[in-house]
């Protein structure tokens, strides 16, 4: 059975990778994340809040592994990313507000109106049911079902109408062999399971109602669903498609030659030596090809990358870019703002010494980490792509990021109209 080869597979990596940083973990000091949860659990103004918990462990008062929005974890310091014209953040005050806290394992109806069919309101209870799961990273699906929403979507093509989420292309051989799409056949074998039971709903459906439950679940926006994706029959649609539609993290930069000293690749205000291709890729082939717009674009990447992490066997690169990769927070914006970033390759075995191992990308690739060579710390393990850091480079894109950094609430109204948008383009809704 392909569902449970992969599960057990999935259980394997989990193993693998949760050893190697629960034995970091382990041994790191508070952050101070983790105290102002500590101070805030005092305070009598939390009684009777709830954050995120598995199902089986529900209290009906908050406890340690309750979780704020992550407006009140932002820890702004001086920028370290600051092209011509860019502004330095200040930090900002932030005092606990009801808005702020919000119960996501409460009954809802899981992005699904009233108005459509139960069909569809029974497969998101379903979804719901299984997105904590101990197996896969984490503990939660939603990162690799917004993953694969993303990627289903992300290929469409506004000049020649084709691609997108309609159709579910990738359960076939050519959209699957797709670099970028590295590892989702496992987003696609947990998922099997579901349209067994609900064979009338499509595949094409399926998978961007798992993305929107995950998002709902994990206290992202909650997105109205819009049910009618119709998938191919067969292969044939690919005639009009092709590689190269999906973001590829380092696109014309230049290349590195020694693998033990990627700094040489670097400029000398830190950044990658041809990230302003690597930037025109981000902007022109791939997101304006599909309709989106500066601010659209960074809203995704801040949405959409606060989630889950990259694995060496899959994408080539290493890592969570957020501290707390299964909650919707705009951690990432102003974590890419105020961090010092360090240019590493598979050869800086450095990372090791750190606790960081799971920080090194696989032989040929780059990546920016939040450690530094010879200096100690206890900040969790986080990484960007260099086509995330470009968000930082461009004075156009950082316009967007500094306010995403400063305001969650604006990253997550945006963020959710985007992502709508790109999963219903070429739908025809």
């Amino acid at each position: 059975d392909i569902y449970q080869f992969k599960v057990e597979q999935v259980n394997r990596h989990k193993k693998n990778t949760t050893q190697q940083s629960q034995s970091h973990l382990s041994s790191t000091k508070m952050t101070r994340a983790t105290m102002k949860l500590h101070l805030l659990a005092l305070s009598s103004t939390l009684v009777g809040t709830s954050g995120f918990v598995a199902p089986t462990q529900q209290s009906s008062t908050s406890s340690t592994s309750s979780s704020p929005s992550s407006t009140a974890l932002n820890k702004f310091k001086r920028t370290h990313w600051t092209p011509q014209g860019g502004a330095t953040l200040q930090r900002p005050k932030w005092t606990p507000q009801s808005s702020d806290y919000t119960d996501i394992n409460s009954e809802t109806s899981y992005s699904v109106p009233s108005h459509v069919s139960p069909l569809y309101t029974d497969v998101a209870s379903e979804l719901k049911a299984m997105m904590d799961n101990p197996s896969w990273d984490d503990g939660s699906l939603a990162p690799i079902f917004l993953r694969l929403a993303w990627h289903s979507s992300g290929t469409y093509d506004a000049a020649s109408g084709t691609g997108g989420s309609n159709g579910a292309g990738m359960r076939f051989q050519n959209e699957a062999a797709d670099p970028e799409n590295a590892g989702l056949d496992i987003a696609r074998a947990f998922l099997e399971p579901v349209k067994r039971k609900f064979p009338e709903i499509s595949y094409s459906d399926l998978w961007i109602l798992a993305a929107y439950v995950g998002l709902e679940h994990t206290g992202g926006p909650v997105l109205e669903f819009t049910p009618g994706r119709v998938d191919h029959p067969d292969e044939s649609y690919w005639e009009g498609m092709s590689y190269g539609r999906l973001p590829a993290a380092e696109k014309y930069c230049c290349p590195h030659l020694d693998d033990n000293d990627v700094s040489t690749s670097l400029d000398a205000q830190g950044r990658v030596q041809g990230w302003e291709g690597l930037c025109t890729h981000v902007r022109n082939e791939v997101f304006y090809r599909m309709g989106f717009d500066d601010k659209e674009i960074v809203a995704l990447l801040c949405g959409g990358h606060v989630y889950g992490r990259c694995h060496p066997n899959a994408s080539g690169y290493a890592g969570p870019w957020v501290e707390h990769p299964t909650e919707f927070s705009n951690e990432y914006a102003a974590d890419m703002i105020e961090d010092d970033w360090t240019l590493v390759s598979h050869g800086d075995t450095w990372l090791d010494a750190q606790g960081a191992a799971e920080l090194r990308p696989a032989p040929g690739n780059r990546q920016f980490v939040n450690k530094m060579k010879y200096k100690m710390d206890d900040e969790p393990n986080q990484m960007m792509l260099l086509s995330d850091m470009v968000l930082a480079w461009d004075p156009g894109f950082r316009t967007h990021l500094e306010v995403y950094a400063e305001d969650e609430d604006a990253l997550k109204h945006d963020f959710g109209v985007a992502f709508k948008k790109l999963t219903e383009l070429g739908c025809g809704f």
